[in-house]
């Protein structure tokens, strides 16, 4: 478990344009500063966010929230490549002319605030639309101007989640059926109750009707980490929060996110995050 935040530009973007991993791909949960834009152009695996998971495949459109903590899991391997185009941006910077799109405008606060709101969009229909738009911006930041360029770059993938989800909705309205949760994202939900709490693998067990060894087991099946990496980094996640949000001590933070000692606390959220608790509070408060 390396650095976890990952740090990032934001005046105002950041673009890479059909990265392709064929070995070696290192998933990991980590969150950014601005809102991140995935498209995925060929790959298998899933993306876990918010406490659910997600299939990765052709056409799919993730949207991650700033400061939200998601991991993409993928299995790759040179007959199954994993390729993707990533957008990180500053939604103060972009969204600043969507004034003149007031749904677009709209729909982009809600995938940014959102509690609910959906973050993958199955675009393969749209894929060959998605690809060309992709492939114009990318040839367009190499002359004109960027931030013209990227509004409209962004309006035309929002464009594309609004019919997305008018579709979903109408197709859910006809057909009722839902999909079960995931083992691991009903562990996960559980975890987002209890993890301030000292941790009771055989209290989740119990209250989930699984095996303390099922629940390991189908967690690192389902989410290619195992639950003490999730539940250590869903704490360290809230630390984070507390350090850069209240003038609460060291101490406290660490004992309210479910850490025992605060040596303990300290140590892995230097291992974690690169700095000392009190460092990363300083450092916050030196950039606002």
């Amino acid at each position: 478990m390396d650095n976890l935040f990952e740090q990032i530009d934001l005046d105002p973007f950041c673009w890479i344009y059909r990265r392709v991993s064929e070995d070696n791909f290192q998933g990991f949960y980590h969150w950014h500063q601005g809102c991140e834009l995935l498209f995925v152009y060929e790959g298998k695996g899933r993306v876990i966010v918010n406490q659910q998971t997600y299939e990765i495949k052709k056409g799919m459109l993730f949207f991650f929230q700033p400061f939200q903590l998601h991991r993409v899991n993928v299995e790759v391997s040179p007959d199954t490549p994993y390729e993707r185009s990533v957008m990180h941006f500053d939604p103060l910077t972009l969204e600043k002319n969507l004034r003149l799109f007031p749904g677009l405008r709209h729909l982009l606060k809600q995938l940014q605030h959102g509690v609910n709101e959906p973050q993958a969009f199955d675009l393969e229909k749209s894929f060959h639309y998605i690809f060309e738009v992709c492939e114009v911006f990318n040839q367009s930041l190499q002359t004109n101007n960027w931030e013209e360029d990227s509004q409209l770059f962004l309006m035309q993938l929002l464009s594309s989640i609004r019919s997305n989800i008018h579709h979903a909705e109408l197709h859910t309205s006809a057909n009722k059926a839902f999909r079960s949760l995931y083992y691991s994202e009903r562990i996960m939900q559980w975890v987002e109750a209890h993890y301030m709490e000292p941790f009771d693998l055989e209290r989740l067990s119990n209250e989930l009707h699984l095996s303390k060894s099922y629940v390991s087991r189908i967690f690192k099946q389902e989410t290619g980490s195992s639950l003490t990496e999730y539940l250590t980094i869903r704490r360290i996640k809230e630390a984070c929060q507390l350090l850069q949000m209240t003038h609460q001590s060291i101490e406290l933070i660490g004992e309210s996110v479910g850490f025992g000692s605060v040596s303990y606390f300290i140590q892995i959220f230097k291992k974690m995050i690169g700095t000392t608790p009190h460092q990363y509070r300083l450092s916050y408060q030196n950039i606002h």
